[in-house]
């Protein structure tokens, strides 16, 4: 078979775009590194247990995922768990730690550092408390959002002393979080390829990425590929059948005319079939037609209403301010070795009970929080 015949098989130029995909997936493939994402240092130091209040398998639990959420985007999530903050406010307290452990990284300043105190003052009674500080680089509006994680998945388990399945519950669910916020998926010993590498701002952890492709660029860069594909292959199949035109357009008598095999181009039209001709319209007729009543239409309501219609829920404001001079949104506190403390806050007061585990408000949280058994295994 001629080398132009070939080349204007479809079968042929079929294989010829499966290869140039294929080389193009090798060639992202290539470049990606050999030993894929690492971290140096350890995250032990990021879990404080006095006590040994939670377990050993939460704590490597956390240090674990810890590994994993800080590879992909320099968040940290730190646990420090006392008897007593003494006679410094937990707010302040936890502001300190903050600064002194250094937690999160120096390019997103994203670090979290959950405390409990577990003698504190609270409402004037040493039933305990909490706190949550965060860095300065979450927006107010995410500030807010793990203000609210704090409070819904703390409290619960706190005010009866659980406070094992409290911390595991309050972890997960700001874990969770981060996912939405940085689009990433954070489990154990997972440490993805990334192109980004992160510096811990306590200067004791580092993140190596390793320069590779990210899967979801692969696939952008496959789709790209293919549109090339496809429109060089319809300018292409566009000038053979301009070039066939040329050659072979008026029938020439005696000469045969060679079968054109259309792609894209060059395919015959169909005939196309004219509509019906249309029946003759009826003849109008005068007046009126008798006895047609008015049937549509919305009378006025009579008794209220009627039918169903039940009031859908709403939420009111909540009940208790935030305790313990830790005042929510605190902006940009003290700074210390290049370490921007971006405020936090603690346990809410007003309304709750300890045997019964209310919330103020009204609400009461029915079901267990997510528990001390395995996530995302």
């Amino acid at each position: 078979m001629p080398m132009k015949k070939i080349f204007q098989n479809r079968a042929v130029a079929l294989l010829v775009m499966v290869l140039a995909i294929a080389a193009g997936v090798g060639l992202g493939r290539a470049r990606a590194p050999e030993g894929g994402t690492s971290v140096s240092g350890r995250f032990s130091c990021l879990v404080h247990n006095e006590n040994n209040v939670i377990s050993q398998e939460t704590v490597r639990y956390m240090e674990a995922m810890n590994e994993s959420l800080f590879a992909q985007t320099g968040a940290q999530i730190a646990v420090d768990v006392v008897d007593t903050t003494g006679g410094t406010d937990i707010a302040g307290y936890a502001e300190d730690l903050f600064v002194r452990l250094g937690v999160g990284s120096r390019q997103r300043d994203n670090g979290i550092l959950l405390v409990l105190a577990l003698r504190n003052e609270h409402d004037g009674a040493p039933e305990g408390d909490y706190y949550i500080a965060w860095g300065g680089g979450f927006s107010p509006s995410q500030q807010r959002r793990l203000d609210d994680i704090l409070w819904e998945h703390m409290e619960e388990g706190f005010i009866v002393q659980r406070y094992d399945l409290a911390v595991r519950s309050t972890f997960d669910a700001l874990v969770d979080y981060l996912e939405d916020v940085y689009h990433v998926t954070v489990r154990e010993h997972y440490l993805p390829d990334t192109a980004q590498s992160y510096q811990a701002l306590s200067g004791g952890y580092a993140s190596t990425g390793g320069g590779g492709v990210l899967p979801e660029v692969l696939a952008a860069e496959i789709v790209v590929l293919l549109v090339i594909l496809l429109v060089i292959w319809v300018i292409a199949d566009g000038l053979r059948y301009s070039r066939y035109r040329r050659r072979w357009g008026p029938t020439v008598v005696g000469v045969p005319r060679p079968i054109y095999y259309p792609v894209f181009w060059g395919r015959p039209r169909r005939p196309r079939v004219p509509p019906p001709p249309r029946p003759p319209r009826p003849p109008v007729g005068g007046g009126f037609s008798g006895g047609g009543s008015f049937g549509g239409g919305a009378g006025r309501r009579s008794g209220g209403f009627s039918g169903g219609g039940s009031f859908g829920g709403g939420a009111g404001r909540r009940s208790g301010g935030f305790s313990g001079g830790g005042s929510f949104g605190g902006g940009a506190g003290r700074r210390s070795g290049g370490s921007s403390f971006g405020g936090g806050a603690g346990r809410r007061s007003g309304g709750v009970s300890r045997g019964g585990g209310g919330r103020p408000g009204g609400m009461h949280r029915s079901g267990g929080s997510r528990g001390g058994g395995g996530r995302r295994r």
